[in-house]
């Protein structure tokens, strides 16, 4: 291989390939809490890896590792925590899920 060569990364799975009934789940929840826009975005988001910021953290990544900001959602059915969104910066994509039942 030639210097001018770039090994280049294949393309990332959609959150709604790698994870389609957690993606689905989240997105619900987000259209129900009025997050309409963040949930019509997630689905087409790519799929970066599991969090590596601790052992056993259940954190799937949206966005490349630092995207996050300090904005996030608790997400919430019948008045009940069931997981959370962490978002970029200004607040309109989503970098990370954790979801009660998610898979590792």
């Amino acid at each position: 291989m030639s210097g001018q060569e770039r090994l280049t990364e294949p393309p990332r799975l959609t959150m709604a390939v790698a994870f389609p009934d957690v993606t689905a789940r989240v997105v619900a929840v987000l259209r129900e809490m009025g997050y309409g826009d963040l949930a019509d975005s997630l689905p087409a988001q790519r799929f970066y890896g599991h969090c590596r910021c601790r052992d056993g953290c259940s954190f799937l990544l949206t966005a490349p590792p630092g995207s996050s900001g300090s904005l996030m959602i608790w997400l919430e059915v019948s008045g009940e925590a069931v997981g959370e969104v962490s978002l970029d910066p200004p607040g309109r994509m989503i970098t990370e899920i954790e979801i009660g039942d998610a898979p590792p």
